[in-house]
C-alpha cells in the first residue's frame, strides 16, 4: 500500500484538472483538488468564505428603451445628438432630443428615462391653420381663448391652446387642447351649489382683468387686478414672482370705504394706502389721494414712465401669459394654462 504524505498548505489555490498528474510542479504540493467555500491564505492555511449581505434589490433589466413618435412622419429626430428615433439607455439616464422639419417649429427637450418610454411629438406647422370654436352653455358665459375674450380662434396646426369658460354663479371650466384639426368643443357650465365665502363690501367677484405692473417707477410690483361689483381690487406681489404668496394677502385687501369712494388698496413703499380708480374708455387709471397718477394700464403711459417689460419684451399691461375667471365665489388665476392662484373671501359664519 502506498503512503501519501498529508498536505499542510494550500496557498496555491485550486489545481486545474489538466495538472492532476504533474507531481513535478513545485506548486503541486501547495494546491487542493477542490476548494469550495474556502479562501486560501498566504500563510498556507484555508479560511471559510464569509456570508452574504443584502445591499439592494437588483433591477429585472438594466436597459430601457426611449422612443419618439413624431408628426409629421418625415421629421428628423435626434436623440443625444445622433439621428435616431429610438435608443436604449440605463435607467435614470437623461436623454436630450430635437425634432425638426421644414415648414414646422422645431422642438427640443430632455427626459429622465426610468422605464420604457414612448414620447409623442407633434410639431406645430408654420403654414397650416386650424380653427378652434368653443360653444358655451349658458350662451352668455364668458369664453376666453389664449387670454382674449372670444369664441373662436385660428391657430397654427398642432398648437396648444388654453381656454377658460366662466360665468358668475357657475363653476368655471378650463383646459388646454392640442388643435390638430378644425375643432368644436361644447362646454356646459354647472351652477355653483354653495357660496360659503364673501368679499365684504366689495360685493360679488365678477372677473379677472389683468396682470400688470403697479406702483411708482421704483420700486415696482406686479398685481392681479380683480373686478368686483363695487370696484377693482389689486392683489399685489413681487415682480420676480409668477403668483402671490400667503404673505401678500391680508384682511386689509378686503376693506372697502364707501364714505369717500376709495375702492382699492395699493402698495406704496411698504405701506398700504387708499386709492381711487377711474376708468376712461378702455384704459384704467389709479389715482393717489393727492390727485397724481399712481398707475395706469395704457401702453403709452407705461412707455413714458419706463415701466417694466415682460419676458417677451411687452409692457406690463400686456402680460398675456396670465388669465383668470370667477367660479362660484372663488377667483382663479392661470399662468400659461396652469393654475397659479386662487382666492376665496371671508368664510360666512
Amino acid at each position: 500500500m502506498s503512503k501519501k504524505p498529508a498536505r499542510v498548505q494550500f496557498n496555491g489555490g485550486e489545481l486545474s484538472p489538466w495538472l492532476y498528474g504533474r507531481v513535478d510542479i513545485a506548486k503541486f504540493d501547495k494546491t487542493a483538488k477542490l476548494c469550495r467555500n474556502f479562501i486560501p491564505m498566504a500563510e498556507g492555511c484555508l479560511k471559510r468564505r464569509g456570508g452574504l449581505r443584502f445591499v439592494a434589490q437588483t433591477l429585472a433589466d438594466t436597459d430601457v428603451s426611449f422612443k419618439i413618435k413624431v408628426y409629421p412622419v418625415e421629421a428628423e429626430v435626434f436623440i443625444n445628438n445622433v439621428k435616431q428615433k429610438s435608443v436604449y439607455v440605463a435607467r435614470g439616464d437623461v436623454v436630450y432630443y430635437e425634432v425638426l422639419a421644414d415648414g414646422y417649429v422645431s422642438e427640443t427637450g430632455k427626459v429622465t428615462v426610468n422605464a420604457n418610454t414612448e414620447l409623442e411629438v407633434n410639431l406645430v406647422s408654420l403654414v397650416e391653420q386650424c380653427v378652434l370654436t368653443i360653444n358655451a352653455t349658458p350662451q352668455d358665459a364668458k369664453v376666453s381663448i389664449e387670454g382674449y375674450e372670444r369664441k373662436s380662434f385660428a391657430c397654427l396646426k398642432n398648437a396648444k391652446v388654453f381656454y377658460v369658460v366662466s360665468k358668475p354663479g357657475y363653476e368655471s371650466v378650463s383646459s388646454e387642447v392640442t388643435v390638430d384639426k378644425d375643432m368644436t368643443i361644447n362646454v356646459n357650465l354647472v351652477q355653483s351649489t354653495t357660496e360659503s365665502y364673501n368679499y365684504g363690501d366689495w360685493g360679488k367677484p365678477q372677473a379677472f382683468v389683468s396682470c400688470t405692473a403697479f406702483g411708482d417707477i421704483i420700486p415696482q410690483r406686479k398685481c392681479f387686478l380683480l373686478k368686483f361689483e363695487n370696484g377693482y381690487l389689486p392683489i399685489l406681489f413681487d415682480v420676480n414672482k409668477r403668483a402671490p404668496g400667503a404673505e401678500d394677502i391680508n384682511e386689509g385687501l378686503f376693506v372697502y370705504d364707501k364714505a369717500f369712494g376709495y375702492d382699492s388698496y395699493a402698495h406704496n413703499k411698504g405701506a398700504y394706502s387708499l386709492t381711487v380708480i377711474r376708468e376712461e374708455k378702455r384704459d384704467i387709471y389709479y389715482d393717489k389721494l393727492d390727485g397724481s397718477v399712481f398707475a395706469a394700464f395704457d401702453k403709452p403711459t407705461m412707455m413714458f414712465y419706463g415701466w417694466q417689460l415682460d419676458d417677451n419684451g411687452n409692457y406690463a399691461s400686456t402680460y398675456l401669459n396670465y388669465d383668470g375667471c370667477v367660479s362660484g365665489s372663488t377667483i382663479y388665476v392661470y399662468y400659461r394654462g396652469k393654475e397659479v392662484f386662487s382666492m376665496k373671501g371671508r368664510k360666512n359664519g
